[in-house]
């Protein structure tokens, strides 16, 4: 039997009025409870069945109650304020709030206050709708927990890779850089020997060699200091090897004229590209320009539909005389290289001099260059 508390003769008409809808309150699942907000403390004038199963109260404990008693004892008071307050003033509000049941444990429930006014637009009651959100505040906990254990294992592991990329960064930085002192001592070795012999034709021999392994140690002394040790600085590379192949001329004999994209290619393609740079040019340079003859030696690479074109022209003496003879070991050497980087080579008579065309397959995103 629902217990009720006592009212005032002058409330009883409304009080009957009021009935039905108590009477429909009752039998609701949702725990409801109906407070006088005009009233010191706003006590409790009507709480359902399945307020009292929800906490465990008896009507008798509950009824002319302040509502407040629900309130978890040392808790903060900031948010039992502001209940107070709305439901006071007769506002509707909504919030979460800890309630204490009988036997002591604690429980989130969702808490809405409904006003009840009269025909007049008086404040009568307040409506308090309560809903246990335990389970949901738990499965919320979970989740943040766990995405606090997700977002700590996927920064330790990031921290991880991290040492694990630097350490190979390092690693890799250092054998480079051996490889770069490597060839620079072989180069140094091979010209020792080629200033012992008397053999014009032997010297010519290792002085070329000599010029190849030194492009080579070009090539891994950019990729080492450039910091990204897996692209080579296209135009860094040829500019330098160029201009020193040039420099081995009298003075003012060739003008040179470059025209680079700053571009990059995969550190897999660098030795063979360096080897293919040195030949074309060095034909060039050693072969363009005899006797003295004055000139101009331009060098242009760029993205092309099909991926990276290099042009090498002169104005020097001809396509009879520019292109490494048919059976040299630079001519066999130029063919190894452009079928390794699955390119192709055209040589064009420009009447006079000669233009040696280049171009090979590479992906847009590995041309791009910082």
């Amino acid at each position: 039997m629902l217990a009720e508390t006592h009212v005032s003769p002058s409330q009883r008409t409304s009080d009957l009025a009021e009935a039905p809808f108590r009477a429909a309150f009752r039998s609701l699942p949702m725990s409801i409870l109906m407070v006088d907000p005009n009233r010191v403390r706003a006590p409790v004038i009507f709480a359902n069945e399945a307020f009292f199963d929800l906490t465990g109260y008896s009507p008798d404990e509950v009824l002319g109650q302040s509502w407040q008693f629900l309130q978890v004892p040392g808790a903060e008071m900031s948010s039992l304020d502001v209940v107070d307050a709305a439901l006071h003033r007769g506002e509707a509000f909504e919030t979460e709030f800890l309630i204490c049941r009988k036997d002591g444990s604690s429980f989130w429930s969702s808490l809405a206050l409904s006003p009840v006014h009269d025909e007049a637009g008086h404040l009568r009651s307040v409506t308090v709708l309560l809903n246990d959100v335990s389970a949901k505040k738990q499965v919320d906990r979970d989740l943040i927990e766990t995405k606090q254990f997700l977002e700590e294992q996927i920064e330790r592991r990031t921290q991880d890779l991290q040492t694990a990329l630097e350490q190979k960064t390092a690693l890799l930085h250092e054998v480079e850089h051996r490889a770069k002192n490597s060839l620079q001592m072989t180069a140094s070795l091979v010209l020792l020997k080629a200033r012992r012999l008397q053999n014009p034709e032997a010297r010519k021999v290792l002085h070329e060699t000599a010029e190849r392994v030194s492009a080579l140690s070009a090539a891994h002394r950019l990729l080492y200091t450039a910091g990204d040790v897996s692209r080579l600085n296209v135009k860094e590379f040829t500019a330098e090897l160029a201009g020193e192949l040039v420099m081995a001329l009298p003075d003012g004999q060739v003008d040179l004229n470059l025209n680079i994209q700053p571009l990059g290619v995969p550190a897999s393609k660098a030795a063979a590209l360096a080897l293919l740079l040195n030949e074309v040019i060095g034909n060039a340079v050693k072969h363009a320009f005899p006797n003295g003859r004055q000139g101009q030696l331009t060098i242009e690479i760029g993205r092309a539909e099909n991926g990276l074109k290099i042009a090498v022209e002169d104005d020097g003496v001809g396509l009879d005389h520019s292109p490494p003879p048919e059976g040299s070991f630079g001519k066999t050497l130029i063919t190894m290289l452009v079928h390794q980087l699955k390119g192709r080579l055209t040589w064009h008579d420009r009447k006079p001099g000669t233009r040696a065309e280049i171009v090979m397959p590479v992906d847009a995103e590995e041309t791009q260059f910082e």
